[in-house]
């Protein structure tokens, strides 16, 4: 049985599903630094502002912070000259980084490939955290600018607040119970999909070994996949 049989529609994650973020974020960052502080290693930079990025879009996630917020709190966190700084000056620093990771945007391997062949037989559309407008610029570089895209900005709540996934499944058309949501992270595109009522592929791109050592378990629910390509089997 192929993992999107039965279903009505498919919704992707876009960083680090569709968007290769990860790669992206750390060239960003070391080019960043060289800039503002040459001297930081770029190793001990990039593992810092992954720990900062995790720790401050989860508190958004979870509605503690504003997406500007958990911006200007990995800045501040991470730039010990700017921690009394004022909120301009710390966006303007945010900005500043964004520029050098729009430079490294590129898609993750298969990703434009999965999405036009899928696109071509149901609707397709993309549920993501983040600024509409930021995220439709990713969208744009990747070639997929005409997907429809649910940004948080525009959504009643962001992932994994069940709100995100039924206005993505409402604006389709489709029911969450005949929708597919893939993604990267269990959170967001599991364990929240699966409490909205959807079916869920955890897109993961490193292998862990058989089913019974992958922290969720293969289901009629929930599939594992280390290859966007996989979907189109």
């Amino acid at each position: 049985m192929g993992l999107l049989d039965r279903a009505d529609a498919v919704l992707f994650d876009l960083d680090d599903t569709l968007l290769d973020y990860s790669a992206a974020r750390d060239a960003g960052i070391i080019t960043w630094m060289q800039e503002v502080d040459a001297a930081r290693h770029a190793t001990d930079a990039v593992r810092r502002w992954r720990e900062l990025e995790e720790h401050h879009f989860r508190r958004y996630s979870q509605g503690e912070l504003t997406f500007e917020e958990q911006r200007r709190a990995r800045i501040r966190a991470f730039r010990p000259d700017l921690r009394e700084a004022a909120d301009a000056v710390l966006d303007r620093a945010f900005s500043d980084y964004i520029v050098h990771t729009q430079a490294a945007w590129a898609p993750v391997p298969g990703a434009v490939e999965t999405v036009r062949t899928l696109a071509a037989r149901l609707p397709v559309g993309v549920l993501t955290n983040g600024p509409v407008e930021l995220q439709a610029r990713k969208l744009r570089t990747l070639g997929l600018g005409d997907l429809a895209l649910f940004a948080s900005s525009e959504l009643p709540a962001p992932k994994p607040d069940v709100r995100a996934y039924e206005a993505a499944c409402t604006e389709l058309g489709v029911a969450p119970a005949r929708t597919v949501m893939v993604g990267d992270d269990l959170t967001n595109d599991v364990e929240g999909a699966l409490y909205a009522g959807l079916r869920s592929v955890w897109f993961c791109r490193v292998a862990l070994g058989e089913p019974d050592g992958w922290p969720v378990t293969p289901s009629s629910a929930v599939s594992v996949v280390t290859d966007l390509r996989e979907l189109l089997s």
